[in-house]
């Protein structure tokens, strides 16, 4: 409603929210209206900084380019209607959208499908949004690093219509029935699996091609507010990665229809095991480099030091970074790239997991294999260092 995203029900009207999900025409604060498909509400926590970033991107228009103000914002409520470039981590590709509310809690509320859009589920995780003119102003390749993953995280392409047929298929499963058959409930008595059940829900797959595949989608039960739940994900309030496992698993063991040892077993093999397999690969793979230069090497020079020559300093070739012939050389200290702790990071996690609520045979094999190599690789395997107390 108006009134839940703190915006009034005129605004909304100039802003295409002309009538409310039953198709009466919007005259008062509390009709609830469906949520347009390129529509945002934002955190509420976060308007004071989009109204700081607003005005720097007015100063930078003024004082740097020669133009005038383009936002001339001053209060949150300035926000509301304008633009907003929405970005997936490690996604180079934006999705276009419009900032129409705010919320109490720590995330924001979008249409089930433009997440899908921007490479993001709604799982919880992090996400980002930055004002459209940020995202056109800030981020040129011509300043962006040009090192591998220097152009990650950066909006170099840009959605402006979100098209149902182009999302992962995982998000056209969205539910949108308005209500269920009872024949459903007495099928569910059998326990049927899911796709057997599948041709008496309306999902938005079935939708595809019509306007019904954005809009319309249906609820079956009403809420007062949508910032009634919990206002920040567990996964910010829980610190390490073993309290994020402890608090999954715990809920697992409260749950009769969960059987907490498949979905540990899940969780090392799906997550834990090729992360491990993952770094021990890089960390036999990988280059060192200089800390002086900044160089990079496949193999370590024979050396130990870095032996790029030295960039000279002065006039001439040399002032735009033209190396000498002859001289001396960088010496520079080598390091490692991926370092220990990168590749033993989730090992006592995962050994806490399998002592606490168990694996399968194959998982704890597996995840044993693997350490017991992480331990070869690091350790001298012929020379073991012993304290005083095991001689007692």
């Amino acid at each position: 409603t108006p009134k839940e995203v703190e915006v009034s029900w005129k605004t909304l009207v100039n802003l295409g929210y002309t009538h409310d999900y039953e198709g009466n025409e919007l005259t008062n604060d509390e009709q609830m209206l469906e949520l347009f498909p390129q529509d945002f509400i934002v955190a509420k926590n976060a308007a004071d900084y989009f109204v700081r970033t607003t005005q720097f991107i007015d100063e930078l228009l003024v004082r740097f380019y020669g133009l005038e103000p383009y936002y001339n914002v001053s209060t949150p409520d300035d926000l509301i209607g304008h633009l907003i470039c929405a970005l997936a981590p490690h996604t180079s590709g934006g999705v276009l959208s419009r900032i129409i509310g705010w919320t109490d809690c720590s995330g924001g509320y979008a249409h089930p499908l433009f997440h899908a859009s921007k490479r993001r589920n709604c799982d919880g995780d992090e996400d980002a949004i930055m004002m459209l003119m940020d995202g056109l102003l800030n981020f040129s390749k011509n300043i962006l690093p040009a090192n591998r993953g220097g152009q990650m995280d950066a909006p170099l392409v840009l959605t402006t219509r979100l098209n149902p047929t182009e999302v992962d298929k995982e998000a056209l499963n969205v539910d949108s029935a308005w209500f269920y058959e009872r024949d459903f409930y007495e099928m569910t008595l059998n326990q049927p699996h899911p796709k057997a059940c599948s041709d008496r829900m309306d999902f938005v797959e079935r939708r595809l091609g019509s306007v019904a595949a954005l809009r319309g989608y249906g609820f079956t039960h009403d809420c007062h507010s949508i910032s009634t739940g919990p206002a920040l994900s567990a996964y910010k309030t829980l610190d390490t990665m073993v309290d994020k496992m402890e608090g999954q698993l715990e809920l697992g063991l409260r749950l009769r229809g969960v059987d907490v040892r498949r979905v540990a077993s899940s969780v090392i093999r799906s997550h834990f095991l090729p992360d491990l397999r993952g770094n021990l690969n890089a960390f036999a793979r990988q280059k060192v480099r200089c800390l002086k230069c900044g160089h990079s090497y496949r193999r370590m020079p024979l050396s130990g030091k870095c032996i790029q020559p030295k960039k000279a300093s002065g006039k001439g070739l040399s002032s735009i970074g033209v190396s000498k012939s002859e001289g001396d050389l960088c010496s520079g200290n080598l390091a490692l790239t991926v370092s220990e702790g990168a590749v033993r990071k989730y090992i006592k996690v995962t050994q806490h997991v399998m002592e606490k609520y168990g694996v399968d045979i194959y998982t704890r094999q597996n995840v044993e294999w693997l350490a017991n190599s992480t331990d070869s690789l690091f350790m001298n395997d012929r020379a073991k260092q012993m304290s005083l107390s095991d001689f007692l």
